[in-house]
Parts: structure tokens; sequence; C-alpha cells
């Protein structure tokens, strides 16, 4: 067996790990989110199927370009139910000490905290700003979590897709004629959509309703309260 032979064989049996993770991960979103909120009292009573894919994502070797963009979205998100998970019952995230900076969660064999998966690899790597609808906090104010897994042969027209969705939901976005409220993520992450005058631009891309936004907005309360399907 020659070098390349034996290159495309560790290359197909990654690439099949990797599919088979992203079906778990998509058939469990499916079976345990619904128009964003997440059913952790059913996680926590049958844990077994959250549990395999946290062991297969200790497990998991590196992968390149959109297929690992989308891996660690989908790692970031099953980190943060397993969180919640391992603490419910809880009024929601900011509720568990270090829940975003203290507490760890094994990913191919190191420990990492959830801002370190973000802002350390996931953006650093992929700066995007859509990014910051696609990774969700577990609180009813963040961008409802999709009920599907991301996947690198359709990543961009998921995000796309998930960005218009997030915008366009109007407790998300406050429209008031040509005034707009928005939410906090604009402020905390304004440098990844470009300052502050780009703020409106980036909304009014993807605002299906046909109205121009005054460049000037506001921002509204974050809900931290939990994001739970009851």
């Amino acid at each position: 067996m020659n070098a390349i032979t034996t290159l495309l064989i560790v290359m197909l049996s990654l690439n099949g790990f990797a599919q088979n993770l992203e079906a778990q991960i998509d058939a469990f979103l499916k079976s345990n989110v619904k128009d964003g909120l997440v059913d952790y009292q059913g996680i926590k009573k049958n844990s077994a199927e959250l549990n395999a894919i946290i062991k297969a994502l200790a497990n998991a070797k590196k992968l390149e370009g959109s297929a690992e963009k989308a891996f660690l979205i989908n790692a970031y998100n099953i980190f943060v139910i397993k969180g919640i998970v391992d603490h419910y019952p809880v009024e929601g995230p900011l509720k568990i000490d270090g829940f975003f900076d203290t507490e760890t969660f094994n990913l191919r064999g190191k420990q990492i905290t959830l801002n370190e998966l973000e802002k350390g690899l996931l953006y650093k790597q992929f700066p995007d700003a859509r990014l910051h609808f696609a990774v969700v906090c577990a609180a009813v104010g963040c961008p409802k979590l999709a009920p599907f897994a991301y996947s690198g042969d359709k990543l961009d027209s998921q995000l796309e897709e998930q960005t218009r969705n997030v915008i366009n939901d109007p407790t998300f976005i406050r429209l008031n004629g040509p005034s707009a409220q928005v939410s906090q993520i604009f402020d905390w992450y304004v440098k990844d959509f470009g300052g502050k005058e780009n703020v409106i631009p980036f909304i009014q891309k993807y605002l299906l309703k046909k109205v121009k936004l005054s460049p000037n907005y506001s921002f509204y309360d974050y809900d931290w309260s939990l994001n739970e399907l009851k």
C-alpha cells in the first residue's frame, strides 16, 4: 500500500466519522428543539443520545475548511446543551458559575471552555458575523437555536438562512417604522459587524420587510432566562 492510498483511506475514514457525527447531532436537534427552544427536561431524563455525541466530540479529529467550521458550530451548541443539562433545573446560563469561561468540555481530547471554543477556535479561524446567529447560548435573548446540524457542504446557505430567519424575528429586531431596537449582540460584537456604522446595513441586507431603516438604533435588555421548551 503506497502513501497516497494510505492517505485516501485515512481521509475517507475521517469523513465517514464526521458525517456520522453530523447525522447524530442533526437527529438529536430535530428531536429536542422546537421553535428555538430546547427540551432540557426530556434530555435530562434520557441522556444516552447526548452522551454518545459528547463522547464522539471527545474522539473527533480535525477537519478542514467549511467542514471544520460546521463541526465547531455544532460542538458549541451541543456543549451548551450539555452544560445546561448537567445543572438542570436552572433558570438560565448565567445562574451557573463560570458557564462560559470556567466550565470545560472535552473537545478532541482537550478540555475547553465555551468562550475558548467560540472566540479562540471558531471565530479566530473563521471570522464571519453570521456565526453570531448560529452559535446559541441557551438564553431566550439569543437567536433561536436551529433544529438541525450545520454541514460543511451546505454551510454557506445554512448560515444565510439562519441569519435571515433571526433578523426577521420581530422579537430579535424590533421595528417601529424606520427605527430599530436591536439585540445587544450588535453591541458586544460590534467589531465583527464592521463597526457601529455597519450594523444597520447588515440588518437591512437580510430584512425582508421593505423599510428603509434609520442609521440610528437602540438596544433592548438581553433576556438571559433559559430557552427551555415546556
